[in-house]
């Protein structure tokens, strides 16, 4: 038997050693490759990182130059400032030439000034110093009727307008009037005017302007009240709710047990209750708000006329409406209240003092 050829198996060892020198070169290849990306990986941020130093170093030089030349210019503006100050100082400090001034003429004007001065100031030393002539004292008599005109006006200002203020103020320009006056028969009137005055600044004034807004303030109030009577039905409902029905218990006969039963299933027994204070028609809560509101309105009417019992009996009208037909638990009903009876404990006509007296001395003084 003839023995094979051994060179395909020998070209076939050499293909498979080839193909495993080639794989074992192109691991080394991508080794190689992943090592050079590693490193370039690492010096890009170094070099970047190294520009952006660099970069800022040269900003920071170009400040600091900017920095010197600017301080050399200020040292520059200092210098010349300096200078320009020690000239100033050398100007200030250097004697200035004296100026010679004829006041001569200044002079004697001012003594001419001071000798009419002092003959001015004599001059009215003796005019306050001497006695007013005859005549001019007879004049003086004319304040007293300036008073007598003041104090009818304050008793008129009392009298028709109660206006307390403007007669004080009315009284005490005819006391002055009475004191210019330089009469000494003023005495007794000026005491009877002072006793006037006395009572008159005694007497509590009135707030008209006050009371008058605080009326106007219960009126705006009315729209907020709220009415007992205005529903009904749940008056009702609240009645039939809290009735109890009456418990009747009979010990007699049979007969009689069965003629209550029979009642009972036909009639319902409950116990009696009062009516509510007022109970409205529906559509009528208007019209009692509508008759406060007049009621209130008529004691604004009675504070400007004076009318003391025409206002009492107009906030004791409101009072009573509010207890009878207004629910006064709520916040609204108490305010109301509460500013109602104040305002009823206000006298807005007080006793005012008559000045009868006082002008019938003084009427004495103008007839002498």
């Amino acid at each position: 038997m003839a023995e094979k050829p051994k060179t395909p198996k020998i070209l076939e060892e050499l293909s498979q050693g080839s193909a495993k020198a080639g794989g074992h070169s192109s691991r080394q290849q991508q080794n190689a490759r992943r090592r050079f990306l590693v490193v370039v990986a690492l010096f890009v941020p170094l070099l970047g990182g190294t520009v952006y130093l660099g970069y800022q170093q040269y900003l920071l030089q170009q400040s600091l130059a900017k920095l010197t030349n600017e301080n050399q210019e200020l040292s520059q503006i200092v210098s010349n400032q300096d200078s320009e100050l020690s000239q100033l100082r050398e100007e200030f400090a250097a004697p200035t030439p004296s100026i010679e001034i004829d006041d001569s003429m200044v002079r004697e004007v001012e003594a001419t000034l001071n000798s009419e001065i002092e003959k001015l100031q004599q001059q009215l030393v003796q005019i306050q110093t001497q006695e007013p002539p005859a005549a001019e004292q007879v004049n003086l008599d004319w304040k007293i009727l300036e008073a007598e005109f003041l104090m009818r006006m304050a008793n008129q200002k009392l009298q028709l307008e109660a206006d307390i203020k403007s007669a004080i103020l009315l009284l005490e320009d005819a006391e002055e009037s009475l004191i210019k006056s330089g009469n000494n028969s003023v005495l007794r009137l000026r005491r009877s005017l002072a006793n006037d005055l006395s009572m008159l600044r005694g007497i509590e004034i009135v707030d008209t302007e006050g009371i008058y807004i605080r009326l106007s303030n219960l009126t705006n109030r009315v729209e907020g009240i709220d009415l007992m009577g205005s529903m009904r039905k749940n008056f009702e409902s609240r009645r039939s709710e809290e009735s109890t029905a009456v418990e009747i218990k009979f010990n007699s006969s049979s007969f009689v047990e069965l003629t209550y039963d029979f009642l009972s299933s036909i009639f319902v027994w409950q116990k009696w209750e009062e009516n509510p204070a007022a109970t409205l028609v529906p559509g009528q809560e208007t019209n009692i708000k509508q008759s406060l509101r007049l009621t209130l309105e008529q004691a604004q009417y009675a504070l400007f006329s004076l009318d003391q019992e025409l206002y009492s009996f107009s906030l004791d009208n409101s009072k009573a409406w509010l207890e009878r037909y207004a629910v006064t638990d709520t916040a609204v009903g108490q305010t109301m209240l509460i500013e109602l009876n104040e305002l009823s404990s206000i006298n807005i006509n007080p006793l005012l003092p008559t000045l009868e007296g006082s002008l019938s001395l003084i009427a004495q003084l103008t007839q002498d």
